[in-house]
């Protein structure tokens, strides 16, 4: 049986146990040589590689970690996608970046989210404004995404660059983050945020959202 159709059960045993690994490691603040020893520790993993194992051979089993839970692992954390669940904490989704972004009056569109890079349009009395976020190591990326939809849109974009407990941005960088948003003609935002028990775990410790707050550096 191809890897592809493992049974459900199966499946989400797998998904459970890796996000659950990914978790531990810290895999966000991995190196990537790091990363690469991890995928040959879970084909070794009888939890993980063993039952791959017996659905097809190792470089396919290797290629399913890769290509299926872990690829989705970063836009599961965000709160966006059909992983969420197998995550063991998450932030608090797109709505706080939109809060980040414009104020407390704005609202999620819905339907509006996507990816490369995270964006999403916010509403507000009839208006609606486009935001896209992500870490630091993104900026080029955010930057060129808000300036392709000024370009398209009346209403001025905004780039929200996150952080998280770890992380810290070097005060000239962010001075030249400002200027670059700036001159596309971007609102600019930081938000450092905190990451809560996912309340919508499937796994056996899956817990409540709790009352981390995200802060907001002007």
């Amino acid at each position: 049986m191809a890897l592809q159709h493992l049974p459900a059960p199966i499946r989400e045993r797998l998904l459970i146990e890796i996000y659950q690994q990914a978790h531990d490691l810290d895999w966000e603040f991995l190196s990537n040589t790091e990363k690469t020893n991890q995928y040959r520790r879970w084909i070794e993993d009888p939890k993980v590689g063993g039952v791959l194992l017996s659905y097809g051979p190792e470089k396919d089993a290797r290629v399913w970690i890769k290509d299926v839970p872990m690829k989705e692992y970063a836009r599961a954390q965000e709160g966006i996608g059909n992983y969420v669940r197998y995550a063991v904490k998450r932030f608090q989704g797109p709505a706080e970046i939109v809060r980040a972004a414009f104020g407390s009056g704005w609202a999620l569109k819905p339907d509006s989210v996507g990816e490369k890079p995270n964006h999403c349009y916010a509403i507000a009395e009839g208006t609606i404004r486009y935001v896209c976020w992500g870490r630091p190591g993104t900026f080029r990326d955010l930057v060129w995404a808000a300036l392709n939809e000024s370009i398209d849109s009346v209403e001025r974009p905004a780039i929200v660059i996150t952080t998280r407990n770890g992380e810290t941005l070097p005060t000239a960088e962010r001075a030249r983050q400002e200027r670059l948003a700036l001159r596309c003609g971007a609102d600019l935002r930081y938000l450092h945020r905190e990451m809560i028990p996912n309340p919508d775990y499937l796994g056996v410790a899956g817990g409540s959202a709790g009352n981390s707050q995200p802060t907001l550096v002007d």
